[in-house]
């Protein structure tokens, strides 16, 4: 199952990459400047602007918060608390807290569901 990564994904993710290495780009930043600001390894960024899927998320978070493009990246989501997705797995005030405790048992996907 690692081998697979679905080619939508990875088509998002070098997007992301390259606005990732724009806006650095038009900030003025260079790789190694920019790395040291946020404590990642310049492997990592270019990692990151290069698309890559393995890439751990808090350093993937950190870069895109950095360029303070983290609210284009994931607009999709403003307002996702209310809608009925989540909604309707809410039994308390805790929203959170809620959903957090729920837990579903899935079947194992075998090959041959992809």
């Amino acid at each position: 199952m690692k081998d697979f990564f679905p080619v939508a994904c990875a088509d998002t993710l070098s997007k992301i990459g390259l606005l990732v290495k724009a806006r650095r780009l038009a900030s003025g930043m260079r790789q190694s400047d920019f790395k040291s600001t946020l404590g990642i390894s310049e492997h990592t960024l270019r990692k990151i602007e290069n698309g890559s899927e393995l890439v751990d998320l808090r350093s993937f978070m950190l870069v895109l918060w950095r360029l303070g493009i983290n609210e284009s990246v994931f607009a999709s989501l403003d307002g996702i608390e209310t809608t009925s997705q989540i909604t309707r797995y809410v039994t308390d005030e805790d929203a959170h807290q809620s959903i957090a405790s729920r837990r579903v048992r899935l079947r194992k996907p075998k090959a041959e569901d992809f």
